[in-house]
C-alpha cells in the first residue's frame, strides 16, 4: 500500500480449516480467478488481501496472493505466540512466515462485550477483516454456522449485513457481498460439492459501485501526481509499496482528496459559467434575429444550442460537481478521523457517520476503513489549539467571508435588476410621450419608431437575460445555506472550547463533537448535491 493518496482495494478471507488436500490446486486456481475478477474492475488501485492466517483457507490465500506480488494484512485474534499454539507442524511455520512477509500485522480490537474463550477472539478478528474489506471471499461450504459464532458462515453473515459494529455505533447500510469459493471440508459427509466453483452473494452490484467509485478517485490521485512530477520532475519520488503508517496514510489521503475537490470545484464553477452565458447568449441572438432581421443571428443560436448540449455532456461524463462534493466529504472524513487519532480516542469516523452519507457515498466510508485497519493510536496530544479553536476561528472568518460574498452577489443582481427597470420605464415614457399611447401624438415617422422599439425591446431582453444568469448562476452557489452552516458551526466549537475548559478532552465529549461535524457535512452534502448543473438553468 502506498502513501501517494490512493486507497487500497482489500479483499478480505474467512475459510474453512480443514481443506482436502487433493483440492488445493483447484481452491488455489479459483482465489487467482477471484482476485482477479476485482482487479479487473478497479486498474488503478492496490489490491490487498486481508487473512487472519488461520491453518487451511486462510493460509491458502494469504500464500496464493503472495505469489500474485500482492500485499496481504494479516489480522490476528491474539499476540502471535499465543496463537501459536493452535497450530503444529507445517502450519505453524507458516504462520510466523506468512506475518513476516505481511505489509501489515495487528491484533483485532474487540468489537463486542467480552466473554471468555479464544472463539470470542477468533471471532472479533473475522469481524474486524469483514467489516474492512471492500469485498469478501469466502472458502466455504455453504453450511450455515451457529449464532454468534466464529465460523466461516457467522463471519461471511456478519460481512453481508454489515453488521461489524460495537455497541452504540451508528447503524450500518446493510450492502455487503461475499464471494463464495465451494470449499469441501474433509470432515463433512457431502461428497457433493464441486470444489472451486464460485459463487456470490449479497448485494454485488453495490459493491461493485463502491470499488468503482474508488477506482476512479485513485485514477484520479494518479493524474494528480502525475501533474506535480511533470511540474517538479527533480522533486518527485515516487512512494514505496507498503510504507508508512496510518497516520501518513491519513495525511495523504486528506491532502489528495482536499487538491482534487478544490480542482473539481472549479471546473463545476466553470461549467455553471459556460451554461449560463451561452444561455444569455443565446437568448440575446435570437431577439436579434426576431427583431432587427439580423438573419445570420441564427447560426450563432445554432452555435449555443449545440454549445449547451455540448457543455451538458461532458458534465455528465467528467461527473465535477459529483466529484467535487465526495472528495470533500472524503477530505473531511479523514480531517475528523485525524484530530479523533491526535486526542488518543480509538472512534473510527466511519463507525459514526451519518445515515445518510453512508448511502449516499458509501465508498468514503469503506476507504476510511480500510486506510484504518491496524492503525493504533500512539500516544495523546491536546486538541484544544489544533481543531477546536482552530475551527472555531475558521467558521467565524468564514462566515464573514460567505456574507461579503453573498451582498457583493445581490449587489450584481440588483443592479442588474434596476437597468432592467429604467429600460423599461424608457419604454412605457416613449409610447406615452411619442408613441401614441392615451391619444398622445405620435412625434416621428413609423419607420424611426419601428426602430426604437426594436432597439427597446432588443435591451429590455438583453438584460432580463443577464438578470436571469446572474439569478441563476449565483443562485446555484448555495451560499445562504453556507452561511448557516458556518454560523451553526462556530458556535458549535464555541461552546466545545468552553465545555473543555470546565471538564477536559473527555473521549465522550470528543466523540460527539465529531459526530456534529460529520452531520454538518452531510447537511452540506444534500444541498449542496442539488446544484448540480443542468439545462434547465
Amino acid at each position: 500500500m502506498r502513501n501517494d493518496g490512493r486507497i487500497p482495494i482489500i479483499i478480505g478471507v474467512t475459510g474453512h480449516r480443514d481443506l482436502r488436500e487433493e483440492d488445493t490446486e483447484i481452491l488455489k486456481d479459483a482465489v487467482r480467478n477471484a482476485v482477479r475478477s476485482v482487479q479487473g474492475k478497479c486498474p488503478h488501485s492496490d489490491i490487498a488481501v486481508m487473512t487472519g492466517l488461520v491453518e487451511g483457507a486462510d493460509q491458502l490465500c494469504a500464500e496464493t496472493a503472495l505469489e500474485m506480488g500482492l500485499d496481504i494484512i494479516s489480522v490476528l485474534p491474539m499476540p502471535i505466540d499465543e496463537y501459536a499454539e493452535d497450530f503444529a507442524g507445517r502450519p505453524l511455520e507458516k504462520l510466523y512466515e506468512l506475518a513476516e512477509r505481511s505489509a501489515k500485522t495487528f491484533i483485532a480490537d474487540r468489537m463486542e462485550p467480552y466473554t471468555e474463550g479464544r472463539d470470542y477472539l477468533y471471532r472479533q478478528a473475522g469481524i474486524c477483516i469483514a467489516g474492512s474489506c471492500h469485498i469478501l471471499m469466502a472458502l466455504w461450504d455453504g453450511a450455515p454456522g451457529e449464532p454468534g459464532g466464529c465460523g466461516t458462515a457467522a463471519i461471511a453473515g456478519i460481512a453481508l449485513r454489515n453488521s461489524n459494529r460495537a455497541a452504540g455505533e451508528q447503524l450500518r447500510h446493510a450492502s455487503g457481498a461475499v464471494m463464495q469459493i465451494v470449499t469441501p471440508r474433509r470432515s463433512s459427509e457431502e461428497k457433493d460439492l464441486t470444489a472451486g466453483k464460485m459463487i456470490l452473494h449479497g448485494d454485488i452490484g453495490f459493491c461493485e459501485k463502491i470499488i468503482k467509485d474508488t477506482d476512479s478517485y485513485n485514477k484520479d490521485c494518479m493524474r494528480l501526481m502525475q501533474s506535480a512530477a511533470d511540474r517538479n520532475p527533480e522533486n518527485t519520488v515516487p512512494p514505496e509499496k507498503g510504507a508508512g503508517d496510518t497516520d501518513e496514510k491519513l495525511k495523504s489521503v486528506y491532502d489528495a482528496s482536499d487538491q482534487l475537490s478544490i480542482i473539481n470545484a472549479v471546473r463545476h464553477r466553470r461549467t455553471l459559467i459556460g451554461l449560463s452565458v451561452c444561455a444569455t447568449v443565446l437568448a440575446v441572438a435570437f431577439l436579434l434575429y426576431d427583431e432587427v432581421d439580423w438573419h445570420w443571428m441564427i447560426l450563432l443560436c445554432g452555435i449555443m444550442i449545440v454549445s449547451l448540449f455540448a457543455i451538458n455532456a461532458v458534465t455528465d461524463r467528467t461527473r465535477f460537481h459529483a466529484r467535487y462534493l465526495e472528495y470533500r466529504i472524503l477530505a473531511e472524513t479523514c480531517r475528523v478521523q485525524t484530530y479523533l487519532r491526535t486526542a488518543g480516542s480509538r472512534c473510527e469516523a466511519a463507525a459514526i457517520m451519518p445515515w445518510s452519507l453512508q448511502v449516499a457515498v458509501p465508498w468514503v466510508g469503506k476507504a476510511l476503513s480500510a486506510i484504518m485497519a491496524g492503525g493504533e493510536v500512539c500516544g495523546k496530544k491536546s486538541i484544544l489549539d489544533m481543531w477546536i479553536l482552530n475551527q472555531r476561528d475558521y467558521h467565524r472568518n468564514a462566515l464573514v467571508r460567505t456574507e461579503t460574498q453573498l451582498k457583493r452577489n445581490d449587489r450584481i443582481i440588483r443592479i442588474a435588476l434596476i437597468f432592467t427597470l429604467l429600460i423599461y420605464l424608457a419604454a412605457f415614457l416613449f409610447e406615452i410621450l411619442c408613441g401614441g399611447m392615451f391619444g398622445a401624438e405620435v412625434r416621428f415617422s413609423p419607420e424611426v419608431n419601428a426602430v426604437i422599439r426594436t432597439v427597446i425591446k432588443v435591451a429590455l431582453g438583453a438584460f432580463s437575460a443577464g438578470t436571469l444568469f446572474a439569478n441563476n448562476y449565483y443562485g446555484k452557489q448555495a451560499l445562504p445555506d453556507v452561511i448557516d452552516d458556518h454560523r451553526k458551526m462556530a458556535l458549535l466549537f464555541e461552546e466545545a472550547g468552553h465545555e473543555i475548559a470546565e471538564k477536559g478532552e473527555t473521549e465522550p465529549l470528543l466523540i460527539r463533537i465529531a459526530e456534529d461535524e460529520l452531520e454538518e457535512n452531510a447537511n452540506w452534502y444534500a444541498y449542496q448535491s442539488k446544484h448540480e448543473p443542468d439545462l434547465g438553468i
